[in-house]
């Protein structure tokens, strides 16, 4: 074998991902985790008003 062919690559086209994939990401689940907390801190401030 060559010394070239033993030569790992040091970049891997599959690996990374564009950014925007990773923005629409954490939105989604920035999203799906705040709706829990919105409903409990409206249920909380009708039950102090009531």
């Amino acid at each position: 074998m060559e010394q070239e062919e033993l030569r790992l690559p040091l970049q891997q086209e599959g690996v990374l991902r564009p950014a925007e994939g990773n923005i629409a990401t954490g939105l989604v689940w920035g999203i799906l985790i705040s709706i829990p907390l919105w409903i409990s801190l409206i249920g909380w401030f009708m039950r102090i008003w009531r």
